[in-house]
């Protein structure tokens, strides 16, 4: 059962069949540390298994949604759960490919790295007019590998793909929902009422036939991620020990 009792770093809300989920490292703008990345391979998983939960929504805390991986030159790189960062980032990717439930997201702010795959992953996704999104792994000297490398050929086109990730641009909300990264934008401050109401209408629709059909959308999701996604985080576990990252790591 998800329960907040697991969790130190997201926040869980739980309102009737609906489950808010809140990336709460707020005076860090809900970047990822060893923590929060742990807690991001189970969460998913937990949800999966609540069977009053029939929708669930992710949004972050304050004006961020996620700011991406936490590159703190005192950042460990250690885990919660006994699996290297690699092996929970393949999990984590997984854990969302396989919810059952219908995931919605509210981007309220910046959605960047692992954030952008986040909220591109979810199954609907309401983006703050003023919000941005994007992947820069390669700007930080890291293989685009955990995620967005592998899936976002299937949602934006190969050549799309290739020049958001190979120039680690970061877009606006309506150039985001233009390629169809993100589902739609709305106003500031209304990305979570926009979630909550369609995760409302979703929690009532039959439930055997919106969980089915998601399996079955998702199964083109799921190729890609046994195809290339146990490759493109073989490469990044590789940049990670590498002189380029180091040194961007290190401001050098």
């Amino acid at each position: 059962m998800l329960t907040q009792d697991r969790y130190r770093s997201i926040r869980v809300d739980r309102r009737d069949a609906v489950a808010v989920l809140t990336l709460n490292r707020q005076e860090h703008g809900n970047s990822v540390d060893d923590t929060m990345h742990s807690e991001l391979s189970t969460v998913f998983a937990d949800a999966r298994r609540d069977n009053e939960i029939r929708v669930i929504v992710l949004t972050g805390a304050g004006d961020t949604f996620c700011s991406g991986g936490d590159s703190s030159p005192d950042r460990t790189f250690t885990t919660l759960t006994g699996l290297t960062p690699i092996e929970e980032a393949e999990r984590i990717v997984g854990s969302l490919l396989d919810l059952r439930q219908p995931l919605i997201a509210a981007v309220n702010g910046p959605a960047l790295g692992l954030g952008a795959i986040l909220a591109s992953l979810a199954d609907a996704s309401f983006m703050a007019r003023s919000a941005s999104i994007g992947d820069r792994h390669v700007a930080g000297g890291v293989t685009a590998g955990n995620g967005s490398a592998a899936l976002w050929p299937l949602l934006v086109g190969v050549n799309r793909a290739k020049c958001l990730l190979l120039d680690a641009a970061v877009l606006t909300a309506e150039q985001a929902a233009h390629i169809g990264l993100v589902h739609e934008v709305v106003d500031d401050g209304r990305a979570l009422d926009a979630a909550l109401a369609l995760a409302e209408r979703w929690a009532a629709m039959p439930s055997f036939a919106m969980q089915s059909t998601k399996a079955v959308l998702n199964a083109h999701l799921r190729d890609a991620a046994t195809m290339a996604l146990r490759y493109g985080l073989a490469l990044e576990e590789q940049a990670l020990t590498g002189p380029e990252f180091d040194a961007v790591r290190k401001g050098r």
